[in-house]
């Protein structure tokens, strides 16, 4: 063992070797954070004699508890398997498997996972007389789970107003029972009800804290309040823990991880010992000295500054596009250059983007230049149950012939159509020889179904047939988009999920907007087919076309969220906007949330090893519409004798340096691009709520020009269009936060 902590750099070594007492590694990224995990680890049974089982170490992913599992076997070269170690979920329902009865369950029970839970709440709802429409199942079940992980119980949230929330004790209450009838736990339940079984059972939570005498945790920063609980209550008086964490990259507190259980680490532990990881093995020094500068601008945080042995590197590469085609066609001629002048393989790329919709663009021109990619954490664009679904009805419109889309969409939005009744319809249209589409018409000769459902039937045969009238009258644009409203798609994206999925959802259907859009214009320039029955044909060629490479041997699409613990000799980070990145809300409202998208952007800075590409754009497709972007600030935190400044115009890279005064005052002029200073118009700011007497309540989109000219865009959320007024005339009134 003493050989092989001599590959162990100083600080490394010192981190694993002080066994006893509380202690805190800030693990900076690429640093050798599994390394040091796992040779503590085998240092502990080798060479201080513990034995395996006396160990708890927790993860938050199989992979790396599977990992972990893998280098202390080799380390050790014998049997480990009395140690405790998996994620946070695997542990507890080990633990509660082993303490069932003490915690009022059978050993057999069963954990559900969300859609279990959410017919679970259907039947709840049900027996407490609620509308699913007005309490959708699935956005209770997330707010649920936000409770659970902030350890609240129904007692907790009881003194709620009237309405949804204050409701939420009645459902939460019959909700849990419901699941202690069927002797049923669900994925939150796992972490709650062990600490719940612990604060009833002090003679039981003395047992395991004398079992487990060292505990060791993994990605600290990422624990939530119940997971913080069951830790702390676990610790012996000796506090034998050791938490392995980056402050710098926690980027999960919109899913309820509290950054302070580490940046508070020292004072739940009063001698704890702290060792700074910062020599980084991954990326080049010009890469570390940007990260660096990035997340700096942070308050919240313990300070460390990672440094390298490695060389310099290149310059990053900072892509100043036209709008978000131009950006992906950019991506296509580095993607050309690394595999052909820098001979690396497409694996060895990796594209990263905010938010999901942003595939679209670059899976499109990925495609078009057949370049094999893969997408890890989401599906692809065109394979999105939102996007089939609406994709569905236009084909449908296009070609009533279509049984396949018909059979998908007849009972979506939910109708009370069910499969019975679409047998029945499709049995008489094989009797009568027709269309599917027109049995559906014809619902009112088919016996063996009821007056009412059949007036259900019309209800959708009458929706696809009006839009089959106006296809021949509205653009393929204004077409979809009215469709997207009159079938109820967005009304029902926007009422049957929680906010966040909701917004992605949402998303995702403008974005295809945004796509038939851009594919119009494309075609109107080149001459050929621009029409909504041309689209759905390039759609379908667009997803069918078979892998030319293997899948092994691929591009990487990822949101910046998904490529932690990742890491590509090339990466890409695409949208580097206001309003994308950081999001515009964390901008406006926000210094804690803009800081995490701050920690959002070193992560995906730091995933490079050879190169980094930097991208946005000045103008993107919004609503269907262009509007002006700004570039993001965290541009200009980063140096700019660091940065080599590429414009579409110009389409060659500057490979001269100028001085830093020079080229930081050129960026500034990108970022100060269409930003109002006058006093008398900072009401008028991108994100801010705002009351039209004829439209409602909107927010503001963006804004070009200055003083009375100045022009607005509002999203009016009450009738969801987007109209662009000039400041002059507006008549708008703010909304307060």
């Amino acid at each position: 063992m003493k050989s092989l902590l001599k590959d162990l750099n100083e600080v490394q070594r010192q981190a694993v070797e002080h066994t006893e007492g509380p202690s805190l590694i800030l693990a900076g990224a690429g640093s050798g954070k599994t390394r040091s995990l796992t040779y503590r680890i085998a240092y502990l049974i080798k060479e201080k004699k513990v034995k395996p089982s006396e160990i708890l170490a927790l993860t938050f992913t199989n992979k790396a508890a599977t990992e972990m599992k893998t280098r202390i076997g080799e380390l050790l070269k014998n049997e480990i398997s009395p140690l405790w170690i998996g994620t946070f979920h695997s542990i507890c329902a080990r633990l509660m498997r082993i303490e069932a009865k003490a915690a009022g369950f059978d050993q057999n029970f069963t954990i559900y996972d969300v859609d279990d839970q959410v017919r679970a709440l259907k039947k709840v709802l049900s027996g407490l007389g609620l509308a699913q429409q007005k309490f959708p199942p699935k956005m209770i079940q997330s707010r649920l789970s936000r409770l659970k992980n902030q350890f609240k119980f129904p007692e907790d949230i009881k003194d709620q107003d009237h309405g949804f929330e204050g409701m939420m004790h009645d459902i939460y209450k019959n909700y849990q029972a419901y699941l202690a009838k069927n002797n049923a736990m669900d994925f939150d339940d796992l972490l709650i009800k062990p600490i719940k079984m612990f604060e009833d059972n002090p003679k039981l939570l003395k047992k395991y804290i004398s079992k487990f005498k060292y505990i060791l945790v993994d990605e600290y920063q990422d624990t939530n309040r119940a997971q913080y609980l069951f830790l702390t209550m676990l610790v012996n008086k000796q506090q034998n823990i050791c938490v392995v964490g980056d402050e710098d990259q926690a980027i999960y507190g919109w899913r309820g991880a509290d950054l302070n259980n580490i940046l508070n680490f020292n004072r739940d532990f009063e001698k704890a010992r702290v060792f700074k990881l910062e020599e980084n093995y991954r990326s080049t020094a010009n890469i570390l000295e940007a990260a660096n500068a990035v997340v700096k601008h942070n308050n919240e945080r313990i300070g460390k500054n990672l440094w390298t042995k490695l060389d310099a590197g290149d310059p990053i590469s900072v892509f100043i596009a036209g709008d978000e085609a131009e950006e992906a066609k950019h991506l296509v001629s580095i993607i050309h250059e690394e595999l052909y002048t820098n001979k690396r393989s497409f694996k060895d790329i990796a594209i990263l983007y905010r938010t999901n919709a942003q595939s679209r663009a670059i899976e499109d021109v990925m495609r078009r230049n057949a370049i094999s990619y893969t997408l890890i954490g989401s599906t692809k664009f065109y394979e999105r149950k939102e996007i089939k679904d609406l994709l569905a009805y236009l084909k449908l419109i296009v070609n009533p012939a279509d049984d396949i889309a018909l059979k998908r969409i007849i009972n979506f939005p939910l109708r009370g159509v069910g499969e019975t009744t679409v047998m029945k319809i499709e049995k008489f249209a094989e009797m009568e020889g027709i269309r599917l589409f027109d049995a559906v018409g014809r619902v009112d000769e088919v016996a063996s179904i009821s007056s009412a459902m059949g007036g259900r039937v019309m209800d959708f045969y009458n929706l696809i047939s009006k839009f089959i009238g106006l296809s021949k009258k509205l653009s393929a644009v204004e077409l979809t988009s009215t469709l997207a409203a009159d079938s109820g798609i967005l009304h029902h994206y926007k009422t049957e999920y929680d906010q966040y999925e909701s917004e992605t959802r949402i998303n995702n259907i403008k974005e295809l907007f945004n796509s038939i859009s851009q594919f119009v214009t494309d075609r109107e320039k080149e001459g050929k087919d621009a029409s909504l029955a041309s689209y759905l044909e390039e759609v379908s060629l667009m997803t069918s076309v078979d892998e030319w490479n293997e899948s092994s041997n691929a591009v990487t699409l990822l949101t910046l969220h998904a490529a932690k613990g990742l890491e590509f000799p090339v990466v890409c980070i695409t949208g580097l906007e206001m309003g994308i990145l950081p999001l515009q809300k964390a901008h406006e409202t926000n210094i804690r949330e803009l800081e995490e998208e701050r920690r959002l952007m070193y992560v995906g800075m730091t995933r490079a090893q050879k190169k980094l590409y930097l991208s946005y754009a000045i103008r993107r497709r919004k609503y269907g519409a262009y509007a002006d972007s700004t570039p993001s600030i965290f541009l200009d935190e980063i140096p700019p004798d660091l940065l080599n400044i590429v414009r579409a115009q110009q389409g060659q890279r500057r490979t001269k340096r100028k001085k830093a005064t020079s080229r930081r005052k050129k960026i500034q002029n990108y970022f100060n691009t269409g930003v109002s200073q006058n006093p008398d118009e900072l009401f008028y700011r991108i994100g801010q709520p705002v009351y039209h007497a004829t439209f409602g309540k909107g927010q503001i989109m963006n804004l070009e020009g200055h003083g009375d000219k100045m022009k607005i865009t509002v999203h009016f959320t009450d009738e969801d269009i987007v109209k662009k007024l000039i400041k002059q005339y507006a008549n708008l009134s703010p909304i307060e936060n």
